[in-house]
């Protein structure tokens, strides 16, 4: 409690301006019923949908992968604290085929980490770059399942592997161009097959088609609607709707499939804040959000 009432007080002490920025404007927001909240997590980071309505959290702290029912119950775990196959430590990220294929960035490991639907270790794939080991910030599946798509922040890259284990191709580097990354995060892939990569210090999503060419450029430093200060995660609906959560200012804005400002996630009484959003999913009007420090996800019914 007192390390969060700390970040609280430093967020008013250098934030303050850009949160009220963003809440005391007039700004178009989506309200929303809260269906559970997924508690007793550590340091959760990433959330994921089966296609069962299972809810897969990375518990990032307790080095597992936390699995839920539809209505929020506590089923059973995934991974245990450890280098050997199907062990994690510290994992950040995950995808999920439409197979039920459980795919894990393995950041303490620097690999990732498959399993089969029911739990089971099925394969290791470390990450190399350039002869040396790449760090996996998050890892997005495609549609039909065979090509893996990986952040690095060592490497401030997109890395995409087949499901086998095969290198294939990779995108990005340093920079602040278009294209470029200042320590890429989370990373999402529609049905199209687009990809979505948070470029976290660059403070914008950028999204690009399954080879890497450059799609679209979303969002600059900011605090006002459209802008973001620390954007952390990003998930994208049927309808091509792209949802990115603010860690810093503690807000969830959704933009258009061309990248112009919709709303934010908001209730009757305006914006909604939440404590260091993360990870995100979405299905249908289903919103799950990750929250960090708190340890917990919130699923939303979202009345759009």
């Amino acid at each position: 409690m007192t390390s969060n009432r700390k970040l609280r007080g430093l967020a008013t002490l250098f934030g303050l301006a850009l949160v009220v920025n963003v809440l005391a404007q007039d700004v178009a927001t989506v309200g929303y019923t809260n269906l559970a909240k997924l508690d007793l997590l550590s340091m959760p980071s990433d959330v994921a949908l089966g296609a069962g309505g299972q809810v897969y959290v990375v518990d990032g702290g307790n080095h597992q992968i936390a699995v839920f029912d539809a209505a929020g119950t506590r089923v059973t775990s995934v991974g245990m604290h450890g280098d050997e196959d199907g062990q994690l430590i510290g994992p950040v990220g995950i995808g999920l085929s439409d197979r039920g294929e459980i795919y894990v960035a393995d950041r303490g490991n620097q690999r990732i980490v498959m399993f089969a639907a029911d739990g089971s270790p099925r394969r290791v794939i470390d990450l190399e770059e350039d002869g040396e080991e790449a760090t996996p910030t998050d890892v997005a599946v495609s549609p039909n399942g065979k090509e893996l798509f990986i952040t690095t922040n060592n490497s401030h890259r997109v890395l995409v592997y087949s499901n086998q284990g095969n290198f294939l191709r990779a995108w990005g580097g340093e920079g602040e161009d278009p294209g470029q990354f200042r320590f890429p995060g989370a990373i999402a892939v529609d049905r199209a097959g687009n990809v979505y990569v948070v470029d976290v210090l660059n403070s914008r999503v950028q999204k690009f088609d399954s080879s890497g060419n450059i799609l679209g450029v979303f969002g600059k430093r900011g605090g006002q609607p459209g802008t973001f200060f620390r954007p952390k995660g990003v998930a994208v609906d049927s309808g091509g709707r792209i949802y990115i959560s603010d860690s810093y200012l503690g807000v969830v804005q959704v933009l258009g499939p061309a990248g112009d400002f919709l709303y934010a996630i908001g209730d009757a009484n305006g914006t909604t804040v939440f404590e260091t959003p993360v990870g995100m999913a979405v299905d249908g009007r289903r919103l799950l959000v990750t929250e960090m420090l708190p340890g917990r996800v919130q699923i939303l019914e979202l009345q759009q």
